[in-house]
């Protein structure tokens, strides 16, 4: 990682963040994207970190890790409008075997934190791995305000502050429909690391303030969970759900959410990222290439 203060990961300047957002270990010739096919989650982690050059392209001994998977439901893991269990454990893991000082799991979920962990397979999954920590996010306490410099509709909003202690950042979102965003994938996700979340649906554009909170928070690596997907009725379920059996991952996470919409007809329909304004804007605002025809892509069977 380029030398940068940890406050400068969220609210310093927009050069500082694109420093931490693109500064390690990028290496000439690596995929823009690596698609990963299997059925066994964590073979299929492993395989991510491989197609990548491996986990010490992300986390270096020492680095603190904050990750954010959506386990923000009190539902089954089947029903897909979760991260898979196995994935977070495989990815917390690795990150553990990268000497890693510390790994933090962050979420903010919509109902009962505790009963929502458990019931997506979160708790018993991470109880394998005591290391890594879950901490359960809620009281204004836990976040802090930040300026969004750049954003168009989104100006401020309080950001978790473990996250602004970060080294190291990944994204863990479930594949899924939603049902005014179009799909929740790694742009949507990060609107469970803010405390203001309703203000996007009711007093904000929505697809350009999810574009703008993509200024501040910027993942080191996104890695879209298809182990499952949740096809309609999202972001909660019950819905139709299918199988792709797919993770998609990479470092720019417009290209990554723009290419995971090829993971299955959400709500019916074969999209594009010019069916999801979000993921188009923020393509526009540098957070990524969105035509999927111009990125370099690796297919990987684990």
């Amino acid at each position: 990682m380029t030398a940068i203060s940890r406050r400068s990961f969220v609210g310093g300047s927009l050069a500082a963040v694109a420093a931490f957002r693109y500064g390690r270990a990028f290496a000439a010739g690596e995929p823009d994207i690596v698609d990963v096919s299997g059925s066994d989650p964590q073979k299929m982690v492993a395989a991510v970190f491989a197609a990548l050059g491996g986990i010490g392209k992300f986390v270096k001994k020492g680095d603190f890790v904050v990750l954010k998977p959506n386990a923000a439901f009190a539902n089954p893991a089947e029903w897909g409008s979760t991260t898979h269990p196995q994935t977070v454990l495989a990815v917390a893991k690795a990150c553990m075997d990268a000497k890693a000082k510390g790994v933090l799991i962050l979420e903010f979920p919509q109902a009962k934190g505790e009963m929502c962990f458990k019931r997506c397979g979160l708790t018993e999954a991470m109880a394998v791995l005591p290391a890594a920590k879950i901490k359960l996010l809620g009281s204004p306490s836990d976040f802090q305000k930040t300026e969004v410099k750049g954003g168009v509709s989104l100006k401020t909003t309080d950001v978790a502050k473990s996250l602004l202690s970060a080294d190291v950042f990944i994204n863990l979102p479930a594949a899924k429909a939603h049902y005014q965003a179009g799909v929740s994938l790694g742009l949507k996700n990060h609107m469970g690391l803010v405390f203001d979340r309703q203000i996007f649906h009711t007093a904000l554009d929505l697809h350009q303030a999810i574009a703008d909170l993509g200024l501040i928070i910027r993942p080191n690596l996104t890695i879209i969970d298809g182990t499952r997907a949740l096809l309609t009725n999202g972001p909660a379920g019950p819905g139709d759900t299918a199988t792709p059996g797919r993770m998609v991952a990479g470092r720019h996470i417009a290209s990554v959410d723009a290419y995971g919409l090829t993971l299955a007809k959400f709500n019916s329909k074969n999209m594009t990222p010019a069916d999801v304004r979000h993921i188009e804007l923020a393509g526009k605002a540098g957070l990524g290439e969105v035509d999927i025809a111009k990125l370099k892509v690796k297919k990987v069977s684990a």
